[in-house]
């Protein structure tokens, strides 16, 4: 069976450094913030977080923890440890990140939509490739049910990512294998 299109952006599955429990720090929305979902790409810009800028060589601080409306100011919780692992989706298609050959390849997120409270951002699967500055590294396919279906290689595939171009870090990635 195919797996489904359902889009909810970026959902943490594990976390290194507290005991697998992921931790969202407290950073400072920018003056004028576009509306965050849970689970959206985000940066820091003019001193402040926003929607992160999809992309190769746009830095991301991590995803957000929490909705927030646009210029709604104040303070949002991410989830912005470097070595934070989290599942998403891949957007349409059958190339390079629906297949396991994407595995340490890396690759862009695409879309900034919310629905309700949630992100709707996906992985942009035809950007995967070896390139250093993508935003996120492959690191497997995901094992878990969405609605009936077990989750494969394929459209809509979900996969374990992290943030591979982090704003936390003194580089700016490192190449896919």
């Amino acid at each position: 069976m195919a797996n489904p299109d359902i889009a909810n952006g970026f959902r943490p599955v594990s976390a290194p450094h507290s005991k697998g429990q992921p931790v969202a720090t407290e950073y400072p929305l920018h003056a004028t913030n576009s509306e965050i979902g849970i689970g959206t790409p985000v940066e820091i810009v003019d001193g402040g977080v926003n929607i992160g800028t999809a992309g190769t060589g746009n830095a991301l601080l991590g995803i957000a923890a929490e909705y927030k409306a646009a210029s709604s100011g104040g303070v949002i919780k991410v989830w912005a440890d470097p070595q934070q692992e989290f599942v998403a989706q891949t957007d349409d298609g059958t190339g390079t990140a629906t297949a396991l050959a994407a595995i340490g390849l890396n690759i862009n997120f695409i879309g900034t939509g919310v629905t309700g409270l949630n992100g709707e951002s996906e992985l942009d699967e035809s950007s995967a490739t070896t390139g250093a500055t993508l935003q996120f590294k492959i690191i497997r396919l995901w094992k878990g049910i969405i609605g009936k279906t077990e989750n494969s290689h394929g459209e809509f595939n979900r996969l374990v990512v992290k943030i591979n171009n982090h704003q936390l870090q003194g580089h700016t990635g490192t190449a896919g294998v």
